[in-house]
């Protein structure tokens, strides 16, 4: 009976800490990602979300279509018609949003963003998150 009870434990410890890494990796950096479905290109080391992407960065919410991460060009591009960004103090909207590791974000195609009152409209526009 006790030899049961050690196995159940260490199966148990072991099982949670593949979840514990687990969602340690999907909130990388304090960003998370949620869609409908994603898919995993491990040759090219891309991950492909579709479908209602949610992504929340400090205070921040991104909402768009699709997105891909590029482990091997850093950065995260989500798109939508439009895909927007939102918070507290600001919010703003692009054809296309790129994020980097710095967390700097540039909102690119029929670019607008409004903070603090002011709107400012542009082809291209980089925000950095603090």
């Amino acid at each position: 009976m006790l030899k049961r009870k050690k196995i159940l434990i260490i199966f148990f410890g072991c099982f949670c800490s593949s979840i514990m890494i687990a969602e340690e990796r999907l909130n990388f950096q304090n960003i998370s990602i949620q869609s409908d479905e994603v898919t995993i290109d491990e040759k090219d080391r891309i991950l492909a979300f579709k479908n209602n992407i949610k992504i929340k960065i400090a205070d921040y919410i991104i909402e768009g279509s699709n997105a891909l991460l590029s482990q091997e060009n850093e950065k995260l591009e989500i798109y939508g018609n439009p895909t927007s960004i939102y918070s507290i103090d600001m919010n703003g909207e692009a054809e296309v949003l790129v994020i980097y590791p710095n967390k700097s974000i540039d909102l690119i195609g029929n670019a607008k963003l409004k903070k603090n009152g002011n709107l400012i409209t542009s082809g291209l526009i980089t925000y950095q998150i603090n």
